[in-house]
């Protein structure tokens, strides 16, 4: 793996059905692959784990970091936090 990507990263896949779509890491799995949140299609409660060869890192944010592990957060206002990075992205 030549990226290694740390919870809190804001990220964008780059192939499968969720293509050019941004995510949040939450955390690594055992293998090393990244477990990532949308806050709408992938909640905290079932996040993906995608190889890291298919997601392309944007920034690191650490207030959506903050946001994330807070047990009040919703997924609506972590999918809000990130909506930045889709404007910037388009």
């Amino acid at each position: 793996m030549d990226t290694k990507f740390v919870a809190g990263d804001v990220v964008i896949s780059t192939s499968g059905h969720d293509k050019n779509r941004v995510f949040i890491v939450i955390g690594i799995d055992k293998n090393g692959y990244p477990a990532i949140i949308d806050g709408r299609y992938r909640i905290r409660t079932k996040p993906k784990v995608k190889n890291p060869k298919h997601l392309l890192l944007v920034a690191h944010d650490e207030k959506i970091l903050e946001k994330v592990n807070s047990p009040l957060a919703t997924d609506t206002e972590i999918y809000k936090m990130i909506k930045v990075y889709n404007q910037v992205k388009e």
